[in-house]
């Protein structure tokens, strides 16, 4: 199964969007790439549900530093007519252009019925070991 063109295209705007909404710290148009209930699941924490949460997570990363979003390996992968698997390696790059973190992303979209394709669940991982106390 293939993915239409034009979902491949609204993918990608809807990305570029993101990037540089966030880069603005423009969290309002950040929220409308999400749906309502989005879940996301942030390295190192448990689950959170919907946009407020979202709003509140975005402006932690951007109080720790981070000013830029930067992905690479990306793959989508077709899941029906409305959900795309979209994975990737995302940079958390601070305001010296330094890479503060690699993480591991997985992102499933969904075209919403105002056939808007907008982020429902979102997990990274970072790759940074965590150090353990007592090993």
């Amino acid at each position: 199964m293939s993915i239409p063109q034009a979902n491949l295209d609204a993918i990608k705007e809807a990305q570029k969007k993101a990037v540089t909404a966030y880069k603005d710290q423009d969290y309002n148009t950040i929220l409308k790439l999400h749906t309502e209930d989005c879940t996301m699941i942030p390295p190192g924490s448990a689950p959170v549900k919907g946009r407020a949460a979202l709003k509140e997570i975005a402006e932690e990363f951007s109080k720790s530093g981070v000013v830029e979003l930067k992905t690479s390996k990306e793959e989508l992968h077709p899941m029906g007519e409305c959900y795309i698997l979209d994975t990737c390696e995302t940079q958390l790059i601070d305001k010296d252009n330094k890479v503060m973190d690699t993480m591991n992303s997985a992102v499933i979209w969904h075209k919403d019925d105002d056939g808007v394709w907008r982020i429902m669940f979102e997990m990274d991982n970072s790759q940074t070991p965590q150090q353990l106390e007592g090993i």
